[in-house]
């Protein structure tokens, strides 16, 4: 079956640093392997989101899931700098099956780094 994944964040820390405003967050969502020799694959990245520390991303991934077969996804959110390497702002990994179990489809999980 086709799941579509939505995601958002909120109350993430502000890694954008001293005097340069608020952070432009956007994230990366990968499914990752559970059997062996199965790769990691990137579901695809969020738009980035200008000056937040709870976006609310529009992007919709779309996800292959076999009901009762483990999968897990990955997401890692980041600030956006120009002309640098981009900031990590937090991290969680999530089980699909967990996801569909739950109230209206709907999970939240505090990340690494802070936020949920």
């Amino acid at each position: 079956m086709k799941l579509e994944l939505s995601i958002h964040a909120s109350k993430l820390k502000n890694v954008a640093g001293a005097f340069k405003g608020t952070s432009d967050p956007f994230a990366v969502v990968t499914k990752l392997s559970t059997k062996p020799g199965e790769r990691p694959k990137v579901l695809g990245k969020t738009e980035v989101i200008k000056n937040s520390v709870s976006p609310n991303w529009v992007k919709v991934f779309i996800l292959d899931y076999d009901l009762g077969t483990p999968c897990k996804i990955a997401i890692n959110i980041f600030d956006e700098v120009k002309k640098k390497n981009n900031l990590g702002m937090g991290s969680a990994v999530m089980d699909v099956g967990q996801i569909l179990g739950a109230h209206g489809n709907t999970k939240a999980k505090k990340i690494k780094k802070g936020g949920t």
